[in-house]
């Protein structure tokens, strides 16, 4: 009677048990982390829209903020939307700084690396008790970065707000400011399009993922293969709040980077 298990079929399942371990747990890794990412891309945009609605109760609606100065915009942060969140710690304006959690290194989907200060011309920004960066600029500035329109029409000359009305053309789709939102803050991989996301704040008072109200052809220019991610959060909720990477339904593009 065999009272054991040889060497050879030990190492034999023990073999078989790797390569299982090998292709399912990278799988589970990765599906793990992009429902937290998406999970905090969810509560960004639900903090952040709460916060303009209760800014808009309290200090009129948005076409009454004064956008057009740097001053104006930095106040607009400070005095208006800040109070409304649940800030742990207020970074300088344009972050360049040393503090590692406000000023890091991070990565665009065209493999450049950059500081926030590069890639992101913020007037304000803010780390929250959640982990999360919040930096904030107005739509001018965004849109002179090379972004391309935005806003609600393919007419950049009618997207930009004007004046202290932001209301160009009367148009509630104007984009008045943008956020970026780093969903864990300094924590790796601070990767646009993977943790780090822009929302448009328009004049309707709505916070949508940037570019949302764009054409499709739009949001797949700036969420692509080395492009600049800036439409990557209006990719993910076209898709149900969700990313394909081959074999996509009709009408949704590869989402360019892996969770």
């Amino acid at each position: 009677m065999k009272k054991g298990f040889t060497l050879v079929e030990v190492v034999l399942t023990l073999s078989i048990i790797g390569v299982i371990a090998a292709t399912t747990i990278p799988t589970m890794i990765h599906e793990t982390n992009k429902k937290h990412v998406i999970e905090q891309l969810k509560k960004s945009a639900a903090t952040l829209n709460q916060a303009i609605y209760n800014a808009t109760i309290t200090n009129g609606q948005l076409n009454t903020w004064t956008w057009q100065t740097e001053d104006g915009i930095a106040n607009i942060m400070h005095n208006i939307i800040t109070p409304r969140l649940n800030v742990g710690y207020m970074c300088s304006g344009n972050v360049s700084g040393s503090n590692s959690h406000c000023s890091y290194p991070i990565r665009g989907i065209d493999g450049n690396e950059y500081n926030i200060s590069d890639i992101f011309k913020s007037k304000s920004t803010v780390l929250l008790n959640d982990g999360s960066l919040v930096a904030f600029t107005d739509a001018n500035t965004f849109l002179s970065e090379g972004d391309g329109e935005g806003g609600g029409s393919d007419d950049d000359s009618i997207d930009k707000p004007t004046g202290s009305e932001c209301n160009w053309g009367g148009d509630n789709t104007t984009l008045c400011g943008v956020f970026m939102v780093d969903v864990n803050g300094n924590k790796k991989p601070n990767m646009v399009g993977k943790d780090i996301f822009y929302y448009g704040v328009y004049l309707s008072g709505a916070i949508l993922p940037y570019g949302s109200n764009e054409g499709e052809q739009f949001v797949e220019d700036n969420c692509s293969v080395g492009s600049n991610g800036k439409t990557c959060a209006a990719k993910i909720t076209k898709n149900g709040w969700d990313v394909c990477y081959s074999n996509c339904d009709a009408g949704v593009f590869p989402y360019p980077v892996r969770f």
